[in-house]
């Protein structure tokens, strides 16, 4: 009996292959969208850390006052202030016993309310100061005064050594480390910094526990409290109010003008 050719069977197996090679493709695709997508931990702890830094600069409206540059109150104040040095200066600012940098004879004086523990503070003094001390130089004095937030629990000690170093003619020398290691501000900091600029650490130590000087630290609080210092950095410059780390480019156009620029 003849024998013919067998009847060939039609194959499924390709199409089988390919319906695997399909759902491999959507499961791999599943995986690396899961592992890279935002998490809702991420997206809190970064909204966290923007409510911690706080809001930053204000712009600058010169033409306006507003919140960011206003006059100065005009008060009595202690001889040994602003108000003595004429139509100029701010008046009204008690800048005693503060630490001041730059000519008392300078055509701009800035008096700059500040907390250690702020890090808009921080930004300009180590951004943004280094930069106008070069280009201005002893045209401009810098006074500083200490207004710290309770929310800062060690602002307040950080304050009361920046006060024991301007006694020793070291407030700036020791001002710099404590806003550049704002990060580890501690007891242990604040000692390391004043060993580290040559303090006599025996005359420190003594300061640190005075009475005297957690009153004037408490002065320099109460002077920004009456003057309504609600934000920091804020600066009083020749009458006006200059609120937050402004850029160089505004404080030229603050400054600019008393020197012909």
């Amino acid at each position: 009996m003849a024998t013919g050719k067998r009847p060939t069977q039609t194959s499924s197996a390709p199409w089988g292959r390919w319906a695997l090679i399909l759902a491999a493709l959507v499961v791999a695709g599943g995986i690396v969208w899961w592992m890279a997508r935002p998490t809702t931990a991420g997206e809190d702890a970064g909204a966290a850390r923007e409510a911690t830094a706080g809001p930053g600069p204000q712009p600058l409206d010169l033409s306006a006052g507003g919140p960011t540059v206003e006059a100065a109150a005009a008060v009595d104040a202690p001889a040994e202030s602003l108000a003595s040095a004429g139509s100029e200066i701010p008046r009204g600012v008690d800048i005693s016993n503060d630490p001041r940098l730059g000519s008392a004879a300078a055509p701009v004086t800035v008096v700059e309310f500040s907390d250690f523990q702020c890090p808009h503070c921080a930004t300009f003094h180590g951004e943004i100061f280094p930069a106008l001390q070069r280009l201005y130089g002893d045209q401009v004095r810098w006074v500083f005064v200490n207004r710290f937030f309770p929310q800062h629990d060690m602002a307040e000690r950080a304050a009361m050594a920046g006060e024991c170093a301007a006694r020793q003619g070291k407030f700036w020398e020791f001002a710099d480390p404590v806003f550049e290691g704002q990060a580890g501000l501690s007891r242990a900091m604040l000692d390391g910094v004043a060993e580290d600029v040559g303090l006599d650490m025996a005359a420190y130590g003594s300061c640190m526990e005075n009475a005297e000087t957690a009153s004037e630290v408490s002065a320099d609080q109460a002077e920004g409290e009456r003057l309504q210092i609600d934000a920091t950095p804020t600066f009083i410059v020749n009458g006006r109010r200059v609120v937050g780390a402004q850029p160089i480019d505004t404080w030229n156009e603050i400054l600019a003008p008393y020197f012909g620029r």
